[in-house]
């Protein structure tokens, strides 16, 4: 009986001892001193034959049993039960409370029906006599008071169902105690309103029973008891009321914060009960707040489709709390049906429903709805992905509750999820009219760039537990879908639709795993694959893919050498035009003629035919060279995929265009003319040899420029690239992989044209060294044209000289002597201001030079860095520039690595 008797002690308290903050933060007393007074309580009631109570405790053991030893013993096992120090003062603080008599006087009632409270205080003349002071008490009460009004339960890390214990165990216990302590003849009279009858094991002066004196009258006990319960359903009809948010006799909604709050009038509450009731009606709080969140009037609720899943989830859980509510409601009810009809023993009470049972039940419920309330505060006004991502995140809490409730939430939230994730799997389909899918179809697209723009992942709506990864994925199957569809006209269905779909409706919750392993992520991928490779076969096989590639590097990038030297020499006397008079389809006639006489007459006519002329709108002063550009044509799948990647193409084009320009000028143009007319220039040479020897310098400087430049770019860069780009493409396991690994080749290339918007100097420096090309070409002209026209007077004077001996008149006349004199001298003058020019044009062509080798040498890529080495093999610039020598060269920078290295190792081994 000992061990029931503090079962249900432990049971009724331990709300109690998990809020203590119900009985004020500030203790009168600390834990040693509540002890000793409480020992001094129960020696002096045991003393004056009043401790009812004790007979509880004591149970069947007889009375000899000392209640100070009882009580510590018991105090002891508390203090083995792990509870905080400030849980166990604010136990034992309760338990000094329960014991004044002075409080259940005041409160209109006693512990004992059968003793009139009157009757208590005139027998029992001392009841606070080692007790605090009355003013320190009536403190605590109304500390308590007020901390019941504005506390809130407790919520544990690891939830409370642990602390919960149903209704018919706790009644069970209460019964077999009360009918045990009826048997021994001890039992302590009715109950109090709010607290069961096993509190009344607690010692307390108010609780006691003393013998009725002879002839003495008191009030009726079963009309006290009648009263006493109509009060006591009272309460609890209330409490229940409040529980749906249905204000009542007691408790009054705030109009501002919505709380409960007890009603003025009521006078007949203690102390106790008004503490109770409103801890009770903080359920009804979170009820309106969980309640408010599902009215779509309201504003406060989530938007689209998921959260139309998650209102009906709230609703869900507000149809269960119902239930339980209107199981008490019908606990009560037949309660009271029972009490009508039959006589109020203890047989009959043993079931009552009281505040403390309410109070006990409705810890889960209201832990519950709080959980509930904090979550839909936070998915407030959100939709799609934002909503799933919000009650996604409470599944990393600790609290097993949180979890297994957010998980619930979630599986209600993707429901709408699931069905646009499959329609969008297996149909290429977006179902989404509240735009909550995190893949977006972007309708004013066309289908030309269906692969590229038409859909995108809408990061705003991508859940959390779905990686980019992941999403890139499934946004890559549907797209492929549509591609195969629309594009590509291939009707046929891809394999692994059924499985996708049986997985998706068996397996949903694995998609909320935080690590990808689960079958739905498997059969995701299995699916992602088997499209890409279907369209990935399509596109390399029927549209030859590849071959076009290729056929872009050997015409756009000038990788067919033959074809662009043959083609530049039928075009040159057509490009030296101005850029108004050149016509496409002209152009493109001699372009078939050079295919037709060189090695591109061997490839397949169906790439040949997408090779086309393109004349760019012309500005003042451009020539036929400032305009041409090679256009391939792509068309159907190819230009869907290739089309954005076109214009970078014709970027590239114009750059290589007039660098092999400038190799041909150099070459076809330059050297050509040097060389065929070196030999009728011999009689001049004594006055030409200055000049051309500079001439000849500065012509083979140039083109030793522009040969490594080429040899860098189309070999080095080009070549290079597009053997990386092969080995990707024959590796590829998907459409992406070959479009981003050629995206990457383009990127590559312009690098290394220099055409990144890092290479600004470089490619300045490099337009004006071709301008000095240009204006060397122009000044060679001049030069010849001067030089052979005064080879041309003097031939003429010699000529008259000739036939002037041959008519016998030996020689020329005095005008014409003068008269060639003059043109010499007028010719020596030209040639010095040539000469000059020379200078200048060689002048700036060498600091250009000088410049580019300057940035070559300071960048940071070792390529370059090589290849301004080169340029330079012979340090001619070097020595002629003094910034080239500073240690910001390649060459200083690779000596003080391997001198760093050489220091580090000798260190190194010093130290082993």
């Amino acid at each position: 009986m000992l061990r029931l008797s503090w079962d249900i002690l432990r049971h009724v308290t331990q709300y109690i001892s998990n809020c203590p903050s119900a009985l004020g933060s500030t203790m009168p007393y600390d834990e040693s001193s509540l002890l000793t007074k409480i020992t001094q309580h129960l020696n002096a009631t045991q003393a004056s034959g009043t401790a009812h109570t004790a007979s509880i405790l004591r149970g069947s053991s007889g009375g000899s049993t000392n209640n100070a030893a009882l009580f510590l013993n018991l105090n002891e096992q508390l203090k083995s039960s792990q509870l905080e120090a400030r849980q166990r003062n604010a136990l034992l603080t309760f338990l000094l409370f329960m014991a004044d008599s002075k409080y259940t006087t005041e409160n209109g009632s006693s512990s004992n029906p059968s003793v009139p409270p009157s009757f208590s205080r005139t027998r029992y003349s001392n009841p606070n006599a080692f007790l605090p002071p009355n003013n320190t008490i009536q403190t605590l009460r109304g500390h308590t008071f007020h901390k019941a009004q504005n506390s809130t339960p407790f919520v544990g890390n690891g939830g409370v169902s642990s602390g919960i214990y149903n209704s018919s165990e706790i009644n069970h216990k209460i019964s077999v105690l009360r009918q045990s302590n009826y048997q021994t003849g001890n039992h302590s009279g009715s109950e109090n309103d709010s607290t069961p009858s096993s509190v009344s094991m607690i010692p307390t002066a108010a609780s006691t029973q003393f013998p009725l004196r002879a002839g003495s009258i008191g009030p009726d006990p079963s009309k006290m008891l009648e009263t006493q319960s109509n009060i006591n359903d009272d309460i609890v009809q209330n409490v229940i009321y409040a529980f749906t948010g249905i204000p009542g006799k007691y408790l009054k909604k705030d109009v501002v914060s919505g709380k409960f709050k007890l009603d003025v009038k009521a006078k007949n509450l203690n102390v106790v009960q008004a503490g109770m009731m409103l801890r009770l009606a903080e359920l009804g709080y979170y009820h309106d707040l969980v309640k408010s969140y599902t009215d779509t009037k309201s504003g406060l609720c989530a938007l689209g489709l998921m959260g139309q899943g998650f209102i009906s989830a709230l609703r869900a859980e507000l149809t269960k709390y119902y239930g339980m509510v209107a199981l008490l409601q019908e606990q009560l009810n037949k309660q009271k049906q029972t009490e009508k009809g039959a006589l109020h023993s203890i047989t009959n009470r043993q079931e009552r429903l009281t505040l403390m049972k309410i109070l006990v039940w409705s810890v889960d419920p209201l832990q519950r709805l709080q959980l509930l309330a904090a979550i839909a505060e936070a998915c407030q006004e959100k939709k799609g992905g934002a909503l799933a991502s919000t009650v996604h995140g409470f599944l990393s809490s600790g609290n097993p509750m949180v979890k297994n409730l957010a998980k619930e939430l979630l599986v209600a939230i993707c429901g709408p999820l699931y069905q646009m994730l499959t329609k969008w799997l297996l149909e290429g389909e977006i179902c989404d009219p509240h735009g909550e899918f995190f893949i977006e179809c972007l309708v004013e697209v066309g289908p030309d760039r269906l692969w590229h723009d038409k859909y995108r992942v809408r990061s705003s709506m991508l859940p959390n537990f779905v990686t980019t990864d992941m999403a890139n994925k499934i946004l890559v199957t549907g797209k492929s879908i549509n591609f195969l569809c629309e594009i590509c006209e291939d009707k046929q269905p891809v394999k692994g639709r059924d499985e996708l779909r049986q997985c998706i409706e068996e397996n949903a919750e694995h998609i909320f795993s935080a690590v990808a392993d689960t079958k739905l992520h498997s059969t995701i991928d299995s699916i992602y694959l088997n499209t890409s490779k279907r369209v990935l076969d399509i596109v390399m096989g029927p549209h030859k893919l590849l071959e076009h590639l290729q056929a872009m590097r050997r015409y756009l990038l000038l990788g067919q050498g033959d074809f662009i030297g043959i083609l530049m020499e039928n075009l040159k006397s057509e490009l030296d035009k101005p850029a108004k008079e050149l016509y496409s389809y002209d152009l493109s006639s001699i372009m078939d003629a050079a295919i037709r006489s060189t090695n591109a007459q061997y490839d397949d006519p169906e790439i040949l035919n997408h090779l086309d002329v393109r004349l760019m709108s012309p500005c003042d002063g451009d020539i036929g060279w400032d305009i041409l550009s090679l256009q391939y044509t792509v068309r159907g799948p190819l230009a869907t995929m290739l089309e954005p990647s076109m214009r970078i193409y014709q970027v590239l084009f114009k750059p290589l265009w007039r660098m092999k320009h400038m190799e041909f000028v150099l070459s076809s143009k330059i050297w050509k003319d040097q060389k065929c007319n070196s030999k009728p220039l011999r009689p001049m040479a004594a006055e030409l040899d200055k000049v051309l020897y500079r001439l000849h310098l500065f012509t083979s400087e140039m083109i030793h420029f522009i040969h490594q430049m080429q040899y860098y770019i189309l070999f080095e860069v080009i070549e290079c690239s597009w053997a990386e780009l092969q080995e990707k493409v024959q590796n590829a396991k998907a459409l992406d992989d070959i479009l981003n690994a050629h995206d990457e080749f383009l990127t590559t290339i312009k690098c290394g044209a220099f055409l990144d918007s890092n290479s600004g100097d470089l490619c300045h420096n490099m337009e004006t060294v071709y301008e000095a090309i240009v204006r060397l070409e122009v000044w060679q002209d001049k030069f010849y044209e001067l030089c052979f026209r005064e080879l041309n007077s003097r031939k003429e004077f010699d000529k008259d000289v000739l036939e002037s001996e041959k008519l016998g008149k030996f020689g020329v006349t005095a005008e014409k002597k003068l008269e060639r004199d003059q043109e010499h001298k007028i010719f020596e003058q030209t040639l010095s201001s040539y000469h000059k020019s020379l200078e200048n044009i060689g002048g700036d062509y060498e600091a250009a030079v000088r410049c580019f080798l300057l940035a070559l040498n300071s960048n940071n890529d070792h390529n370059l860095q090589l290849f301004g080495i080169r340029l330079d093999f012979n340090e001619y610039y070097k020595k002629r520039d003094q910034r080239l020598g500073v240690p910001l060269t390649f060459e200083h920078m690779r000596m003080s690595n391997i001198y760093f290295n050489n220091s580090k190792s000798l260190l190194g081994s010093r130290i082993n």
